[in-house]
């Protein structure tokens, strides 16, 4: 039960940051090519 939730927290933190950073990246090439 431990090993299952420990590794779900480990995938869950391994896939949400992943879009995260796309954007922020995305958004940031945007502003750049912007100004």
């Amino acid at each position: 039960m431990e090993e299952f939730g420990l590794t779900g927290a480990t995938w869950f933190w391994l896939f949400v940051p992943m879009p995260i950073l796309i954007i922020l990246a995305i958004t940031t090439l945007f502003i750049e090519r912007r100004e």
